[in-house]
């Protein structure tokens, strides 16, 4: 089965309004999104970056009619700046990112995403790094009670770490199962959705580092477009959409001074202008076709010089 590209006609429409030129779709996954930008507009050039070699290689294969317009690079959008300037030194036209576990990872049982069906506690965006459980052998109950407190808001933090850990020590938290397992010892097995969803978020999230990687792509935008270039950002959840939407309003306005001072004493002056007042979200009819979609949200500004 194809995944749909999360909100796809928006995106494509924001971005190409820039016109031809290099596009970066900096979280590639199965190439959804470039293929669309590349039918777009035959001037268009895609640099895709993955860091997970397998959606690459469906990348690849996904793309081999458009081969002389795309180069492919592993790597983590965190480091946006190093992969993009040496190919465009005046930055691109159109920079995506697409945030969250893609659907192709979530519907393999052994990269350990989801709580819909067992598999090892992983949950790495790559093949590097310690996964899950490196992760929750190395904590008390201290820190995972803050870390799904702080990425995965969940509602009975304290409670969760004691049974996550308990189940731990006992032996008893092998893999994805166990752990769905201890959170419901907690929620009861009704109504544990939305809270398993939550702490299998701030597992992800804090595995793959994935807040710090997004406030250094945030970065480094403005030196990545082009004057006139585009920026596009679909998140999912509150923690994402918080840091975009901060980011792209400061940067959207030129001076950052208290409002009871007379006179701009910070120099700032605003590297954007702001496309979307408010995010954009699916449609009724996008989120009956693609359930992914529905906690979907853009947000868009075009490069200025100021």
């Amino acid at each position: 089965m194809e995944h749909e590209p999360v909100l796809r006609r928006e995106c494509v429409t924001i971005l190409t309004a820039g016109g031809p030129g290099l596009y970066v779709d900096a979280t590639l996954g199965a190439g959804g999104h470039a293929e669309a930008l590349l039918r777009a507009d035959p001037g268009i050039r895609v640099l895709g970056i993955d860091r997970d070699p397998a959606a690459l290689e469906i990348a690849r294969r996904r793309l081999a009619d458009y081969a002389d317009r795309v180069r492919f690079v592993r790597g983590n959008f965190a480091d946006l700046e190093t992969h993009l300037l040496p190919l465009a030194p005046d930055g691109a036209q159109g920079v995506l990112l697409d945030l969250g576990v893609s659907s192709m990872q979530l519907d393999l049982p052994d990269r350990g995403f989801s709580f819909m069906q067992d598999g090892p506690l992983d949950m790495r965006m790559g093949d590097d790094g310690p996964g899950a459980a490196a992760l929750l052998a190395d904590l008390d109950a201290g820190g995972l009670a803050a870390l799904l407190s702080e990425l995965g808001e969940v509602r009975r933090p304290r409670a969760l770490a004691r049974a996550i850990l308990a189940a731990r020590d006992a032996g008893r938290l092998a893999g994805t199962g166990d752990l769905r397992r201890a959170v419901e010892s907690v929620t009861g097995a009704r109504g544990s959705h939305a809270e398993l969803a939550r702490v299998f978020q701030a597992l992800r999230i804090a595995v793959n580092d994935e807040l710090a990687a997004l406030d250094s792509a945030l970065a480094a935008l403005p030196r990545c477009l082009a004057p006139g270039g585009r920026a596009a950002v679909v998140s999912y959840h509150s923690l994402e959409d918080r840091r975009v939407k901060r980011c792209f309003r400061r940067e959207s306005t030129d001076c950052l001074c208290p409002p009871e001072l007379p006179v701009c004493a910070c120099g700032h002056r605003r590297s954007f202008e702001l496309l979307t007042p408010r995010a954009l979200r699916p449609g009724p009819d996008e989120r009956l076709r693609n359930p992914r979609a529905r906690s979907a949200r853009l947000r868009a500004v075009r490069r200025i010089v100021p």
